[in-house]
């Protein structure tokens, strides 16, 4: 517990905790906004209503997510390299692998502290512009869990990268990349592609259905504890030069 609690005074100083809580809030805004101005366009697609609340708002929020994964996870280590930080951590009496994953549980409940926020516009809207009756709270929180999995290859994948890679821009370009080729692959039906993190945090968004794929939960579960386990190795055994 000392650990997390050095890690949230380190994190509050390099601006990562708003970073996702300020996603969080323009992905409500934008639920809100959109349906606002598309209502009788989406309600009048060949969809179920919770399909549509769901699949046809989520896809700019997604954007918003996968993007604030990426700036909050390049950000969460800048601070350790500056003046070769994390290097003489390891002449101190803490444990490098131990701040590794106060890291990842930090950004981790931020991610769904933002998703938890996206989600509860979701219910707004359910509960008082979808026609009486065919609002499904059950569905919307099996959707919600559902999103949330589906982006945690990508966290743990970029703070893997941003713990590696001294320059922030590195990790940055490769969010770029994975997020441009993710696009490009989403919908592929290649089962081999979804080693792609970026893919499976995009499935959700390109899916017509709200109802989750117990495949695509389970290949993101593995992806996250893989590279949360290469993180937490590497920083025990791959020391810094």
């Amino acid at each position: 517990m000392n650990a997390l609690a050095i890690e949230l005074r380190k994190e509050k100083r390099t601006g990562v905790i708003p970073v996702l809580l300020v996603v969080g809030v323009l992905g409500a805004a934008y639920a809100f906004v959109n349906f606002m101005l598309r209502k009788d366009t989406l309600l009048n697609l060949p969809l179920a209503p919770m399909d549509v609340l769901l699949t046809q708002l989520y896809g700019m929020i997604m954007i918003l997510n996968m993007f604030g994964i990426v700036v909050a996870a390049c950000m969460v280590y800048n601070m350790e390299f500056k003046g070769n930080a994390v290097k003489k951590m390891y002449m101190l009496p803490m444990s490098v692998p131990g701040m590794y994953l106060c890291k990842f549980l930090i950004l981790t409940v931020l991610l769904l502290a933002a998703v938890a926020i996206q989600n509860l516009a979701l219910m707004k809207i359910g509960t008082t512009e979808l026609p009486q009756g065919t609002f499904e709270l059950g569905t919307l929180v099996r959707f919600a869990a559902y999103s949330f999995i589906t982006a945690m290859p990508v966290l743990s994948f970029m703070i893997l990268l941003s713990s590696r890679f001294e320059n922030m821009w590195v990790p940055l370009g490769i969010g770029v990349a994975g997020f441009l080729s993710g696009m490009a692959l989403a919908n592929s039906k290649v089962a081999l592609l979804m080693i792609h993190p970026f893919v499976m945090m995009l499935k959700p968004a390109v899916a017509m259905s709200a109802q989750p794929d117990s495949t695509v939960i389970l290949v993101s579960l593995v992806e996250t504890i893989l590279f949360l386990g290469a993180g937490l190795w590497m920083a025990k055994h791959l020391r810094y030069e």
